[in-house]
C-alpha cells in the first residue's frame, strides 16, 4: 500500500475516509475506471427498477417513462416498437 503524508491522512479523516481505505485508494492506478454499469447500444434508454424494465427517454421536450417487461429480450423488442411509434408522431 502507498504511504501517505500526515496532511493527506488528516484530509482523508476530514472527509470521512479511514486511514486504511485512504492508503488503498492511493495505491490504485491513477486513471482507474469502473465500467460495471456500461450499457450496450441495445440497452440504451432501458432502465431496470425491481423486476421490470422501463423505457426512459426525452423526446421533443417530453419525458417518457413506460413499463415494458420483466424479460430483457422482450423489453428490447418492445422498446424498438415503441420508439418507431414515437418517431412516427
Amino acid at each position: 500500500m502507498a504511504s501517505l503524508t500526515p496532511d493527506e491522512l488528516r484530509w482523508a479523516a476530514s472527509v470521512g475516509i479511514a486511514p486504511d481505505r485512504a492508503r488503498w485508494l492511493a495505491s490504485c492506478p491513477k486513471f482507474t475506471r469502473w465500467d460495471y454499469e456500461k450499457k450496450s447500444a441495445a440497452d440504451r434508454n432501458l432502465w431496470k427498477n425491481g423486476a421490470f424494465w422501463f423505457l426512459r427517454l426525452q423526446y421533443q421536450g417530453r419525458n417518457i417513462c413506460e413499463r415494458l417487461s420483466t424479460d430483457l429480450t422482450e423489453a428490447r423488442r418492445l422498446k424498438h416498437v415503441r420508439l418507431s411509434q414515437i418517431k412516427a408522431l
